[in-house]
């Protein structure tokens, strides 16, 4: 498998893309022995496309187009980012780290990609993050792939307009969000950095997304269901003259209701951050469309 590549050099961050061709010796595999590995060397981005030039890997419910990297990490603590960025489709993946014995040590799946909506030149896109410390100064490997299952899903994006609104501080209006539909193919990116100050030789520890999405969610879940049991029902007292609600909640109520907000936006519940937005804007809580418009923005 040949490779091209272009780097271009943002400020720190050195953007490189990557185009696979295809290898007409193998280019359907049944192990991860059999795959070509593109060199990546941190600390960079590197933008590409899985299209029908990749390799295939043969998995249980059928085959899948691949792009497998390894990661030159010489014994630093790897940061890893995984993007996949929405068009008219969107590739929606699953991905393995591998040791230098090509031993899976972590698997990304389904659970593990958040919906990122668009902000400034960032478009819409699914994220996974996983932090690494491998052994020794052995590579960290990475393939990436989607599942025939996968490939016949849709996902929801954040509509423009609501976006829009959001940017100027406005309440978003009630219109429907786009559907886009999963693809065998799509464009994706990822980003690894490394400490350059920690060099460790212990076996790979792995502090990934997953579990922190996970914990977002369920923290959210429970402390939206037990909203009304954890806050007595306030008294709005309306100003005759200017007839703007004064909130007679306390210091930690009203934190809440940003706690609640900013917590819903970073578990991707936007929805339910809209509806907490509403409700403590109704109770009078300072700084919640502040607190939400920032939260949105990160």
């Amino acid at each position: 498998m040949g490779v091209l590549a272009s780097a271009l050099l943002m400020g720190c961050t050195t953007t490189e893309t990557v185009v696979f061709e295809a290898d007409s010796n193998q280019p359907v595999v049944e192990s991860f022995d059999q795959l070509n590995w593109q060199t990546v060397v941190p600390s960079k981005q590197v933008n590409f496309a899985i299209d029908e030039t990749n390799q295939r890997y043969v998995l249980g419910s059928g085959q899948s187009a691949v792009a497998s990297f390894e990661i030159d990490v010489k014994g630093k603590e790897l940061e890893l980012e995984i993007l996949s960025h929405f068009t008219r489709t969107v590739f929606y993946p699953n991905a393995v780290l591998l040791n230098s014995s090509n031993q899976i040590v972590k698997t990304f799946t389904t659970e593990d990609f958040e919906y990122k909506h668009a902000y400034g030149f960032l478009g819409d896109r699914l994220s996974a993050t996983a932090k690494i410390q491998p052994s020794g100064l052995d590579p960290i490997k990475l393939v990436i792939y989607t599942t025939p299952e996968l490939i016949k899903g849709e996902s929801e994006v954040l509509h423009p307009v609501k976006l829009d609104a959001i940017a100027r501080g406005n309440y978003p209006p009630d219109v429907p969000n786009p559907v886009i539909q999963h693809a065998p193919y799509g464009q994706l990116s990822i980003i690894a950095k490394v400490d350059e100050a920690i060099v460790v030789e212990k076996a790979i520890e792995i502090d990934s997304s997953d579990a922190a999405h996970q914990k977002s969610k369920q923290d959210q879940a429970e402390s939206v269901t037990t909203a009304a049991a954890g806050l007595s029902a306030p008294m709005i007292v309306m100003d005759k003259e200017e007839a703007k609600p004064q909130s007679q909640l306390t210091e930690s109520q009203q934190q809440y209701y940003r706690d609640s907000i900013k917590g819903a936006v970073e578990a991707g519940l936007i929805d339910k951050a809209l509806s907490m937005l509403e409700e403590a804007k109704a109770l009078g809580v300072e700084d919640a469309q502040a607190t939400f418009v920032e939260a949105i923005k990160q």
